[in-house]
């Protein structure tokens, strides 16, 4: 309603307080999509950045006694967000 009246991303932003990036994107949703619901996911987010992938792998490699509990223990104290023994041993399958 607010473009309609002709107001700049950066007036609506003022006028709502909310950040003039937010207001572009969720116009250019509106625009595109006719909604601004949020899209769905058919998949969780993963828990486990790239990097994150890469450091598990040298682990493993490097000590191959290491448990995937281990870890898993790891990667939880260095990223402060809960990994599961059998999300390590996912990234660790060859793709």
């Amino acid at each position: 309603a607010y473009r309609d009246c002709g107001l700049s991303f950066r007036e609506i932003s003022s006028c709502i307080g909310r950040n003039q990036t937010t207001v572009m994107r969720i116009c250019d949703r509106w625009m595109q999509e006719g909604t601004t619901d949020r899209r769905v996911r058919l998949h969780p987010p993963q828990c486990t950045s790239s990097r994150d992938d890469r450091r598990i792998v040298h682990m493993a490699v490097t000590d191959r006694s290491v448990t995937s509990q281990t870890i898993a223990q790891h990667i939880q104290s260095v990223t402060h967000h809960p990994v599961s023994a059998g999300t390590i041993r996912l990234r660790l399958q060859p793709s």
